[in-house]
């Protein structure tokens, strides 16, 4: 057995992520936007060129449309308990996180609705046809994990998300196990 849930708990950091790190505490502490001061600007440019980078390598809408957290976990409660309100359903897959299961079973206590579709691996149409029948008149958000990092199994992206944009729901996407591993580009599958 594999485990891999390695991204956030990897033992053994390769040198350049020790060395931005170590670049990041020595060179860009600055408060970016709040000062007209060297470090400040420098700071600002390199948030700047970041969101450029992630922007580009994930196929964004634009670098002003990257926004920083704490953590995954921090941007899917975010989307979560930002955008569903008493009334509204959501439409899961059965592999999700933690992070994605224990906000929504807050919210089901608050009157929000939540069906977990079965998902067929190696058997994209069946997955497809799962989340279709799952969907609902309030269903307002499809959230799904690209990768399960229990199972390694990969979820069709495209497909779901191209369901979501169908019936006008929005479409969330737990990348935090795939990103980097598999292609993700947001404009070409509608993300």
């Amino acid at each position: 057995m594999i485990y891999l849930d390695n991204s956030a708990t990897s033992f053994y950091k390769p040198m350049e992520v020790k060395n931005a790190v170590i670049n990041s505490l020595s060179k860009y502490t600055a408060n970016p936007g709040r000062g007209g001061y060297k470090e400040s600007e420098e700071t600002a440019k390199m948030i700047y060129e970041t969101r450029k980078k992630l922007n580009g390598f994930f196929g964004g809408y634009g670098e002003e449309n990257v926004v920083f957290t704490q953590s995954c976990t921090a941007a899917l409660n975010q989307v979560i308990f930002g955008l569903l309100k008493k009334g509204d359903h959501c439409v899961i897959s059965d592999m999700e996180h933690n992070a994605v299961i224990r906000p929504l079973n807050a919210l089901r206590s608050r009157g929000v609705e939540v069906t977990k579709a079965e998902t067929y691996p190696y058997d994209d149409d069946k997955t497809v046809e799962s989340f279709r029948n799952a969907i609902k008149k309030n269903t307002k958000l499809l959230l799904v994990t690209a990768a399960s990092n229990v199972w390694g199994i990969r979820l069709p992206l495209e497909r779901l998300s191209a369901l979501a944009n169908i019936y006008g729901i929005k479409f969330c996407l737990d990348a935090s196990q795939a990103a980097g591993i598999i292609e993700i580009n947001m404009k070409e599958n509608s993300i």
